[in-house]
């Protein structure tokens, strides 16, 4: 990499060797485009217009959103591909929505567990995330962008020759890329701070370049530009001062930018600015209109511009020495090299992506395979490029490792209304290490303060190079029992519980497992206010499992798609009996059921239907261990705790609508539903009363986590308002 101090003649940047000998007599034409987040995308419509008109763009810059326009420009592609490339990316991926659909098992249950979407490092201390997105996904595009130029040696032996600004943080300076890999310059162009994270290339770290030079008018005027235009997508400055400790701090930055734009912009021989009123930083979505405003504004300088206009002769001639320049082609990788990885992930992605080899390496499905491979959640983005090794041609992983992290801490906040008048309260953290006994494995540390005290730990443990694993919890908790009466608490049971438990298991896919083991320890029920009717006692408790989950879901709040299942057989070797009682836990049989399934109808809608049921086979347990009622989409018009029994059964069929969604990197969609449940708990099927309910909610995802607001009115006159925020779902 080397940073240009220099003015390059444009002899030797602009003209190929044939074409050199010519020595063109019209003004060679440079182009800087200028940053503004989403409103770059108007950089599209002006290229529109000059290729319209027939002006070639020989020379070129660009700063953030304006670096990417005009990086994929510089590689060959035209307005129409531009715009193709725009339009066809998914930018509530791209921006708005988490890697939840990448994720595999254990990090799905992390994040239903911990839905927010701000995680905690204790790698040097504990530390917030660098940024609010991790960059994934415009790695993804900038790589398949970039792909066919993993040979170039100088953006100067691009069809456009290019320069990309950013800023340097170790020296404090501006920053301008001339060389290396074009896909990881155009990241760093791209990473603004707190958005996207910085790229560290050599011993520089890179941000955006916009606070430092914004329109690099100055940078295409030092190539050697005999004209050079500027494209400024920039927000005209306010007229008035917002005062609010955020405005200020906005507007300072705003300030910066300015002044040092005005530096810059004194090179640019025209300045194309383009009309942004009523478009934001996140108007991502608005691409046609961006284009449009974009053509406008280049159609406003018409006298001026049509002054750099070429003959149709020449306009050829000029776009056939781009196409000559221009690389398209990607040989069949023959080998596979990663770098940054876990020795257990390396060996895992190289076994993976074996089928990439030695034929025409399709892009897309290697994109789903390493968007994948980031849902491990242990990097900070894992991207790829071509590479050359002792003559032979390969595929390069490459696996940027989180700064701060792992050790992840995550937090969770958990509030929720029990009836009208009383609310479960929680916060939650759960500490997670990896490799803590050898490669691949995981520790994970629980700890609940608030209603139902708990803390956990689990040991995971792969056997092996095999799909089989082992894992160890031991753990104490402290759960309330809520009876209610006509919306109201009448009584509360306590029970306590500090044990072990050992499981073997097998990975059945990357997000599906097969697990059981054996529970050992001691139980305490305790009554702590009103008369619940049940007797307190205290003892060992054994009791085997086998559980089966599988989770293909999209979303851990409101999937557009996928199957949720989680099915459990549990067998109570020995509990403690209390005399006189009825009822006992001891040598109890159960088995339980609950999945989720969600189909799109379109892009706004979807439909869903849940099921959950158990059964007690022939046993009688204590209201501890019976089935309840009244979550979300079972039975949700009765209150938890107000309705138990042996067995349950509950249908529910419902459709979602996406009505909005918060600001991207702040939040997520915003849903409003219906649903109909129908279903019963019992304790025999005598007495197996089913219930018709109907439910209606309002859900949005935040950045700390799922809100909640619905009601539901059951045929029998039951009716209830629900209010949440957190872990909601089950």
């Amino acid at each position: 990499m080397r940073v240009v101090a220099t003015v390059v003649s444009v002899t030797l940047i602009v003209l190929t060797p044939s074409a050199a000998s010519a020595q063109p007599a019209r003004p060679t034409v440079g182009v800087a485009f200028g940053g503004g987040s989403a409103r770059g995308i108007a950089h599209i419509g002006v290229i529109q217009w000059f290729e319209e008109h027939h002006i070639p763009i020989d020379l070129a810059a660009g700063t953030s959103m304006g670096g990417l326009i005009g990086g994929a420009f510089a590689t060959g592609m035209s307005a129409s591909e531009l715009r193709a490339l725009i339009n066809g990316t998914n930018w509530d991926l791209m921006f708005g929505s988490s890697s939840f659909p990448f994720k595999n098992l254990r990090r799905k249950e992390d994040a239903r567990e911990y839905p927010s979407r701000l995680e905690f490092g204790l790698k040097k201390g504990f530390a917030p995330p660098t940024a609010l997105n991790d960059g994934q996904q415009v790695d993804l595009l900038l790589a398949r962008v970039t792909a066919p130029y993993y040979a170039l040696e100088r953006f100067d032996d691009l069809p456009t020759p290019f320069r990309v600004v950013a800023v340097d943080l170790v020296r404090g300076e501006k920053v301008v890329l001339d060389s290396g890999p074009l896909a990881s310059a155009l990241r760093a162009t791209m990473s603004l701070p707190g958005i996207f994270p910085p790229v560290q290339r050599d011993a520089l770290v890179l941000v955006d370049g916009g606070v430092l030079d914004n329109i690099p008018a100055d940078v295409v005027k030092s190539l050697g530009a005999s004209k050079v235009i500027a494209i400024d997508v920039g927000l005209p400055p306010k007229s008035t001062v917002d005062y609010s400790i955020f405005g200020v701090m906005g507007q300072t930055l705003d300030a910066m930018m300015r002044t040092s734009t005005r530096a810059a912009l004194a090179s640019a021989d025209l300045t194309i600015a383009v009309d942004m009123q009523g478009f934001g930083s996140l108007d991502w979505r608005r691409a046609d209109e961006l284009i449009a405003r974009g053509y406008e504004a280049a159609e406003k300088h018409r006298d001026e511009l049509l002054t750099l206009q070429v003959s149709d002769t020449e306009w050829a001639a000029w776009l056939a020495n781009r196409a000559q320049r221009r690389r398209t082609a990607l040989p069949p990788p023959s080998f596979i090299t990663t770098a940054g990885f876990a020795k257990n992930d390396a060996a895992f992605v190289e076994r993976e992506l074996a089928k990439h080899l030695d034929h025409p390496l399709d892009v897309r499905v290697l994109e789903t395979d390493l968007t994948a491979f980031s849902g491990l959640d242990r990097y900070q983005s894992i991207d790829w490029r071509m590479t050359t090794e002792g003559g032979r041609t390969g595929l390069l992983v490459q696996a940027r490792e989180k700064i701060y992290a792992p050790p992840f801490l995550m937090l969770g906040l958990i509030v929720e209304n029990t009836t009208s008048a009383n609310f479960r309260a929680q916060l939650a953290a759960r500490y997670l290490a990896f490799d803590t006994l050898g490669s691949g494995s995981e520790l994970r540390i629980d700890g609940v303060v608030g209603t139902d005290p708990s803390v956990a730990a689990a040991l995971y443990k792969p056997i092996g190079a095999t799909r089989f694993f082992a894992r160890g919890i031991a753990g104490a908790s402290r759960r309330t029992f809520n009876f209610i009466s006509d919306d109201a608490i009448v009584a509360e049971y306590n029970e306590s519980r500090i044990g072990v438990e050992g499981d073997l298991g097998f990975n059945l896919s990357r997000v599906s497992e097969l697990s059981g083991g054996l529970y050992g320890g001691h139980v305490s029920d305790t009554v702590q206010a009103g008369d619940p009717g049940l007797p307190e006692l205290g003892g060992a408790e054994t009791i085997a499992r086998l559980r089966w989950v599988l989770d293909q879901q999209d979303s851990e709040v409101i999937p557009s798609r996928g199957l949720r299942l989680i099915a459990t057989l549990a067998q109570t070797i020995a509990s403690p009996d209390a005399a006189g009682a009825a009822r006992t836990n001891k040598d109890l049989t159960q088995a339980e059921l609950s999945l989720s399934s969600f189909h799109p109808i379109s892009t706004r809608y979807r439909w869903f239907a849940v099921f959950a049921g158990g059964t007690s086979f022939n046993d009688q347990p204590l209201p501890t261990r019976q089935f309840t009622v009244g979550y979300p989409f079972v039975l949700d018009a009765y209150a938890v705790g107000e309705r138990r029994g042996d067995h349950y059964a509950v249908l529910t069929l419902g459709a979602m609508r996406r009505i909005g969604r918060l600001p991207d990197f702040l939040g997520g969609p915003i849903f409003v539903g219906a649903w109909l449940e129908n279903g019963s708990v019992f304790n025999t099927h005598q007495n197996a009363d089913f219930n018709s309910q109907v439910g209606v909610g309002i859900v949005t995802e935040t950045a700390v986590g799922p809100v909640f607001l619905g009601t539901s009115a059951g045929f029998d006159g039951g009716w209830r308002v629900r209010f949440g925020v957190g872990r909601i779902f089950r």
